[in-house]
């Protein structure tokens, strides 16, 4: 017997009884959380901290917890004559709240006999995949908390909420960016992406100037960014750079092993491969955790096991709180002229995204389940056909 089989029948033993349930409850939940931290790039931008019921507090609005974080006060100094009194000022300790949510795999079922069918650890697999699933979840909901910031700064210089420029909302594409139609506080374009004269979402490779610009949206506001968050096809883009960018040494390093340093012009960058999720072309800047918000794990990771006759049923879940108390800590590069800027332009009113702008949004969450293989089509090779 193979160690994948015994794996398979150690699991459903164990299952047969309360105390075999607990104990893999507790192994499944270890697992589980110890590969979250691990494998979440939300994570790696604003660290997740574990809080208890005493820490929280109870809404007003519904019947679950929240957490109430306090932000520090603005504060100033002056320079003075002897005879001088300072400005008062009278402290306001401004504050938020950050509610929490339940993410949860599915409830996976399976009979003991065909349990034992199956030659691979498939209940390892799945528990695996539930940690994937998990943190997927994890980081479209904290891309979205991010990718509302930057354009909530957006708005406050081009649209309704404090326009310096025409009044109405207009979408942040490269045709209006040019015609001096909307400003750059938050987001900016690519280089490439200027350059086009269409409106639309064709991904430009990125320059070394297009990492300049995006550092500048921080560094020039009395922040200063950190780590960048991009895919891999737009970090691959960087090994297009030339000579001139990298110069000799790196050149030839680049050409051999490809640009293997966690750090890009003195910034610390985190990739990932989940481009339904960020999608190609979206690359954001952000400060430190500190000045960005709070992240927070109740409790801790739960996993649950169950049988009843010969039917297993398995499940994992979290309750997890994200909040960005600081919408300013962060910025966006866009390397696409097209706008996915929301909302609708009062003097239409038409809708100020350009056709085709969801490409650049992360997907549905009933559309992050795709597969690659196409085994269930029977789109296997080689493959014999009996007659």
């Amino acid at each position: 017997m193979s160690v994948s089989e015994q794996f398979n029948e150690l699991f459903f033993d164990k299952a047969a009884s309360a105390e075999g349930r607990d104990k893999l409850a507790e192994y499944g939940g270890s697992y589980i959380r110890d590969k979250l931290r691990e494998v979440s790039f939300l994570r790696k931008i604003l660290p997740f901290q574990p809080v208890t019921k005493r820490e929280c507090q109870r809404s007003v609005n519904h019947d679950t917890l929240v957490r109430i974080r306090d932000i520090e006060p603005n504060s100033r100094a002056m320079a003075l004559t002897f005879r001088g009194r300072p400005t008062a000022r009278y402290i306001r300790g401004a504050r938020y709240e950050i509610p929490f949510f339940t993410i949860a795999s599915e409830k996976f079922e399976k009979t003991e006999q065909e349990l034992l069918a199956y030659e691979m650890p498939i209940t390892k697999i799945i528990e695996d995949n539930s940690v994937k699933d998990i943190q997927e979840i994890e980081d479209r909901e904290g891309l979205r908390h991010f990718e509302s910031a930057v354009q909530a700064m957006q708005e406050g210089v081009n649209g309704v909420s404090g326009n310096r420029l025409s009044g109405d909302l207009k979408g942040f594409n490269s045709s209006n960016l040019r015609a001096g139609d909307v400003e750059s506080i938050r987001v900016t374009k690519g280089e490439g992406a200027l350059a086009r004269t269409t409106d639309d979402f064709i991904v430009e490779p990125i320059q070394r100037n297009d990492f300049i610009d995006l550092f500048n949206l921080l560094d020039g506001s009395r922040l200063r960014l950190e780590r960048m968050l991009l895919t891999e096809p737009d970090w691959n883009d960087v090994c297009r750079w030339t000579v001139d960018d990298f110069g000799d040494k790196l050149q030839s390093e680049t050409t051999v092993d490809g640009y293997k340093y966690g750090q890009l012009i003195g910034r610390k960058v985190v990739r990932t491969i989940k481009t339904n999720i960020l999608r190609r072309g979206c690359i954001y800047g952000f400060a430190p955790p500190d000045f960005i918000g709070d992240a927070y794990v109740l409790n801790e990771t739960k996993f649950y096991i169950d049988k009843v006759m010969n039917l297993m049923t398995w499940a994992s879940w979290e309750d997890i709180g994200i909040g960005v108390g600081n919408i300013a800590a962060m910025c966006k590069l866009e390397l696409f002229s097209g706008s996915v800027t929301p909302g609708f332009d009062l003097a239409g009113p038409a809708p100020v995204t350009d056709p085709g702008y969801a490409a650049k949004l992360p997907v549905a969450e009933d559309d992050l389940d795709e597969v690659n293989n196409r085994a269930d089509e029977g789109l296997t090779f080689p493959q014999v056909n009996s007659f």
